[in-house]
């Protein structure tokens, strides 16, 4: 699919040069983005464990756009303390505090005509949580990883003075999980869990300004994993009578991006 869309967009580039005046544009912008993080695991009908709370992120966007086609880069990272309510693999429920950390990228390439716009593009991201330990349970750290594929587009909502304001919706296929856990008592181990849809729902607000400005980005996106197969615990490398799966699971994020955007343009030569 991307090999697709850099060969659309590669030939459209090539017919741009015979049109002349054709106007290279670019933006960077840097800020940040706060969320409520929200991820629950369940089994059947029951809820095994929620993990909730506020998390924080530096974040920065580039685009280049020349005529119609555009390729643009995000990225962000962060994390913050969240509040963890369930129980591990085995033993009692109990309550303690998790540290998470969070980064994601997506490279897009995409055309836009009068504001609205179309994108394919290749997102991943990365989530690290470690779950402090209580009585009779031991602390864990486990490291998650998802590889997208993704589809979107843009509609501009053209009724504010001082803001352009769109309607955004990004849809992301994994082709790609992975999950590593570490535990006192065992060998770290790895999982496949079963890949979700994901999916972004935005409204993005740009600030109207000929080289600089605000953008306000408030959004939900979510991304749900079937339950992974069993692997079974080793311990200094001998299979131990144990095992261990990711239960089906749901994150969901309620947030706001705010950049400070610096845009620019060059005329080509005709």
């Amino acid at each position: 699919m991307l090999l697709l869309v850099a060969g659309m967009s590669a030939m459209t580039l090539a017919q741009a040069d015979d049109e002349p005046g054709r106007e290279l544009t670019w933006f960077a912008a840097v800020g940040g983005d706060v969320r409520w993080f929200d991820w629950r695991e369940h089994q059947d009908d029951k809820q095994l464990l929620m993990e909730t709370g506020p998390l924080g992120a530096l974040a920065g966007q580039v685009q280049l756009q020349y005529g119609p086609v555009f390729t643009r880069l995000d990225a962000q990272g962060g994390g913050g303390l969240a509040r963890y309510d369930g129980h591990l693999q085995s033993g009692p429920a109990y309550a303690a505090d998790a540290q998470e950390e969070i980064t994601e990228g997506e490279w897009r390439v995409g055309w836009q005509d009068a504001g609205d716009s179309v994108h394919a593009g290749f997102m991943q991201r990365d989530w690290r949580r470690h779950i402090e330990g209580s009585v009779g349970v031991s602390s864990a750290e486990e490291r998650y990883r998802w590889r997208l594929l993704t589809l979107g587009g843009e509609y501009q909502v053209d009724f504010l003075q001082r803001w352009q304001m769109a309607l955004a919706v990004n849809i992301g296929k994994p082709v790609d999980s992975y999950q590593k856990v570490y535990a006192a008592f065992y060998d770290g181990f790895s999982l496949e869990p079963g890949s979700g849809i994901y999916w972004r729902l935005a409204l993005p607000l740009q600030e109207r300004g000929d080289h600089a400005g605000f953008s306000v980005e408030p959004y939900y996106q979510q991304q749900g994993m079937q339950q992974s197969r069993s692997v079974v615990l080793t311990r200094n490398g001998v299979p131990q009578s144990t095992l261990a799966y990711q239960p089906a699971s749901m994150r969901r994020e309620l947030g706001v991006t705010v950049l400070w955007r610096f845009t620019g343009s060059a005329k080509t030569a005709p």
